[in-house]
């Protein structure tokens, strides 16, 4: 009796405690990509949402605004000329929280920010981006200033997420001449946001919404691909 007690009372060895310890960090690192992944996949589909209150905005400031959509500031200084403040009245109660994307590192800072957003809107909406010296409208460029001019909204992107190098509220949108790079992409959109972290950006996805007002989480691979394949991402995809 007396050994079996002294057996019973004994603590754990060191090759036992290794043993626990080893098990223990093996389990941890088996459900830490996990909890990752349901959180990257959280915020994808919450930024999928804003996504598509905010396509919706646009298509009802169209119809109210002869047809146009929003206009982007080009070089003006007055912040209240954003597309993002024209949707404003369109957006209500929900307008604070769908400009900010939830996968930004600077989530806290633009939400406290009036009229901050982590979506870009193309330049393909203001057609003087496209104007020659002469004034005239350069030939051959396409101009989405109208939603009846998009020949094919359900495959034209007319809002990216932003690059988080974006900080100032004058970042509101794209400039199409820089997207022609798969290098010019990735300082302008931040097509990895979800899954990413390869140094090329080429791992992960991001959320595109389209002219039609549905919104599409694309791989950041097919996206690259089609870039280095010469396709203009900017007017049709």
């Amino acid at each position: 009796m007396k050994s079996i007690r002294n057996h019973r009372n004994r603590g754990f060895s060191l090759v036992e405690l290794l043993v626990g310890i080893a098990v223990g960090a093996l389990l941890a690192g088996m459900g830490i990509p996990a909890i990752q992944g349901a959180l990257s996949k959280g915020k994808q589909v919450a930024c999928s949402s804003n996504m598509k209150q905010i396509g919706q905005g646009i298509l009802l400031y169209s119809p109210e605004n002869n047809g146009r959509l929003p206009s982007i500031l080009c070089g003006g200084t007055d912040v209240n000329a954003s597309w993002i403040k024209q949707l404003q009245p369109y957006l209500g109660t929900n307008y604070s929280r769908v400009r900010v994307c939830p996968a930004d590192p600077l989530f806290r800072t633009k939400l406290l920010q009036n009229d901050a957003t982590s979506y870009l809107l193309t330049e393909r909406v203001n057609s003087d981006s496209f104007v020659d010296e002469d004034g005239e409208l350069a030939t051959g460029e396409v101009i989405f200033d109208r939603l009846l001019n998009i020949r094919k909204p359900s495959r034209a992107i007319l809002m990216f997420l932003g690059n988080t190098n974006k900080t100032s509220r004058r970042d509101d949108h794209i400039h199409v001449g820089l997207m022609r790079s798969w290098s010019g992409v990735c300082g302008e959109i931040w097509p990895d946001a979800f899954g990413g972290g390869a140094r090329d950006g080429s791992r992960g996805s991001a959320n595109y919404l389209f002219a039609d007002g549905h919104v599409e989480n694309i791989a950041a691979v097919a996206l690259k691909q089609r870039v280095e394949r010469g396709d203009d991402i900017t007017v049709e995809f």
